[in-house]
């Protein structure tokens, strides 16, 4: 259990919890959005995480780190940064544009070249249904003639897809495997009625309604 990057998603305001509603029409019970870090401190404590992740998984053994538009541009860019800074590790990012140039670069992609067949690793704060996912894999396939060779995600929220968990389906789907840094049972289970820093994220009836979340969407606690 990564207890350091739960409670920095909590202090920092990434993670909030109250009532929320999701693309899908889930009542969520919590809601993940690492878009609010936007600041040079939070970004690279974020990022540093991320790296840590990569670094252990496949050292060096990748060729880019592409952030879908929007909230993945500045994701990989700090990534970047972090697997230069925290491991030696120099790579490029890259990411997507809306809408292709007609003049001057026409390319549909910011940053760095890669090669034909080119590693790469798509960043992004969660997966839900998998949707925008399935379009970067697509983009970089046509668009780079490159490879996704994984997803990493900040939170696994564990749910479930149409019949087994929604994580488990996209990769039975496209072939690519996603690596979270925690998951969402990881969060909760830390923060309940814990304080940190004099306040207390998740008190009792908060858990409660984890749970009953959970038991309606969720995969299985394991």
């Amino acid at each position: 259990m990564n207890t350091e990057f739960i409670e920095f998603l909590a202090k920092s305001g990434a993670i909030k919890f109250g009532e929320f509603t999701l693309k899908s029409g889930r009542l969520s019970p919590y809601f993940i959005n690492t878009g609010v870090l936007s600041d040079g401190e939070t970004t690279y404590e974020l990022a540093r995480h991320y790296a840590k992740l990569i670094y252990e998984t496949y050292q060096s053994n990748f060729d880019a780190i592409y952030g879908p538009a929007y909230k993945g541009i500045p994701l990989a860019v700090a990534i970047s940064i972090a697997l230069f800074k925290e491991h030696q590790i120099i790579k490029p990012w890259i990411f997507d544009r809306k809408e292709k140039k007609i003049h001057g670069d026409v390319s549909g992609f910011v940053g760095g070249s890669i090669d034909h067949n080119a590693r790469v690793i798509i960043v992004d704060d969660v997966l839900t249904t998998g949707g925008t996912k399935v379009e970067a894999i697509e983009k970089i396939k046509n668009g780079l003639r490159a490879n996704s060779i994984s997803i990493v995600i900040a939170v696994d929220r564990m749910e479930k897809g149409n019949k087994d968990g929604a994580i488990e389906e996209f990769t039975a789907q496209t072939g690519v495997p996603v690596y979270s840094i925690t998951k969402i049972k990881d969060v909760f289970e830390h923060l309940k009625n814990t304080s940190i820093s004099g306040k207390t994220y998740v008190d009792a009836d908060l858990y409660k309604q984890f749970i009953e979340y959970r038991k309606k969407y969720g995969t299985p606690l394991l």
